[in-house]
């Protein structure tokens, strides 16, 4: 079981990014960064949320649940249990769902004010209730109890039917949670590349800003059977272009090729970047340029979405830093935290192993998360304020190279010093948690 929180903390730094929700007396974090050794389980997190996203979303599936489940139980075919609260409308709505693979065995949708909260539909495997004191509660209520047969969250159907306020919260699913992997094969792109407006003008400012060469992107028409796409790639690809407007495709020898609806069908441009040179511009396809370059392609649309968009949106990008340089992880996260207030509602979640942003950007310490493999291989996530003993002036880069925060390979020619804080220590793997000991550094910095 793993908890991850983007409600600020106690302190104090860098108070002017956060979130106002003064309704909940609540700030919120605008960025979190996740670190850890490779195999930690970094990747894992954002796959659960990627895959609840996927769950809410897809209105048939097709077989069975498509979970995975930690491969060293032996139960085969667990329970999965997720829940999340997010903030929509200035609400907060807290969503549960429980599913194996063969089918949902539990969910909840609950709305909350400062004062009180209220269930608005509880299912509990083949039964359901909706709270008769919401709006149109027997037509809900029938479509609900004839649903429940049905491979799919009890919020797809409902929103389908365009009941509020479940047809929210499954657009804050659809529409704000952008989940991008390194190998990731269609990525939400919302930007007409080759138009005049100001979110195609701060692309341009982007690729110019990291230092790439590249003034604009331009687009060229090119024929959809030319793609070779299968039939079920191209269904996939003209549902995620209904629900998104357009989406980039990568191309196996590393083009990028732009899709979107128009005149009733899928239409297709590819991708060029254009350089100027001597005063002259040069068109040089995507294929041929490097692989960072075409790493911040496939981020810009989210860029701009970060830095001058504002529509509310959570970007959540594992291995950021795959591919860039990391002063170009500098500028995104330092421009992204120049960019938000008090009443922005745009955060972005990472991870990464470039560790420079922990000395340069001025991360507050609860924005920073660890992720550790423990002795049973199973993932254990730590947020940075829960080690004891941190000065505000502590390297927080240093200590985490030095392995006192955990999340760092332990290579077998190094010996490193065990970790402090809330880290639970474990001298062998017949030890339990409860027993284990803990270290804290004092004011001196020792043990």
């Amino acid at each position: 079981m793993t908890t991850f929180s983007m409600v600020a903390g106690k302190e104090r730094t860098n108070s002017k990014t956060l979130a106002s929700i003064p309704k909940f007396r609540l700030k919120l974090l605008p960025v979190a960064a996740i670190y850890g050794a490779n195999a930690s389980g970094k990747s894992n997190l954002i796959n659960a949320l990627d895959f609840l996203k996927t769950l809410v979303t897809t209105s048939k599936l097709k077989g069975k649940i498509s979970l995975q489940n930690f491969y060293f139980s032996e139960d085969k075919n667990p329970i999965s249990k997720f829940e999340i609260s997010i903030l929509l409308n200035e609400q907060i709505y807290e969503f549960k769902i429980a599913c194996n693979e063969d089918e949902i065995l539990y969910e909840e949708l609950i709305e909350r004010n400062s004062r009180s909260e209220k269930t608005l539909y509880l299912r509990n495997k083949d039964t359901v209730q909706i709270n008769p004191n919401i709006n149109s509660f027997e037509a809900i209520q029938c479509i609900a109890d004839r649903s429940l047969d049905r491979p799919c969250p009890l919020l797809t159907t409902l929103s389908s039917k365009k009941f509020k306020p479940f047809e929210e919260v499954f657009r804050w699913f659809s529409e704000e949670l952008k989940v991008i992997h390194q190998d990731s094969f269609l990525i939400p792109y919302d930007l007409d590349v080759g138009k005049e407006d100001s979110r195609n003008a701060l692309l341009s400012e982007v690729l110019r800003s990291t230092d790439t060469g590249i003034s604009a992107l331009v687009s060229t028409p090119v024929s959809g059977p030319s793609l070779r796409l299968s039939p079920s790639e191209r269904n996939e690809l003209l549902s995620t272009v209904c629900c998104h407007g357009s989406q980039l495709m990568r191309e196996a020898n590393g083009g990028r090729v732009l899709a979107y609806y128009k005149d009733g069908d899928l239409t297709f441009s590819r991708l060029s970047a254009a350089h100027e040179i001597s005063g002259k511009e040069y068109l040089t396809p995507l294929e041929e340029e490097s692989t960072g370059i075409r790493k911040i392609i496939d981020l810009s649309s989210g860029i701009v979405d970060l830095l001058l968009s504002k529509k509310n949106c959570v970007y959540v990008i594992d291995g950021i830093d795959h591919g860039l340089h990391t002063e170009i992880n500098y500028w995104l996260v330092k421009r992204l935290l120049e960019n938000v207030s008090s009443d922005a509602r745009k955060q972005l979640v990472f991870t990464s192993h470039d560790t420079n942003l922990l000395r340069r950007v001025g991360l507050r310490r609860d924005e920073i998360w660890f992720v550790e493999r423990r002795y049973n291989s199973a993932s254990h996530l730590v947020n940075a304020v829960e080690f004891e003993g941190l000065r505000n002036d502590s390297s927080l880069q240093k200590l985490y190279e030095e392995g006192r925060f955990g999340g760092c390979p332990k290579l077998a020619d190094s010996v490193k010093p065990p970790f402090f804080g809330n880290v639970i220590i474990h001298t062998s793997p017949s030890i339990s948690e409860e027993k284990s000991q803990r270290n804290v550094f004092d004011r001196r910095g020792t043990k």
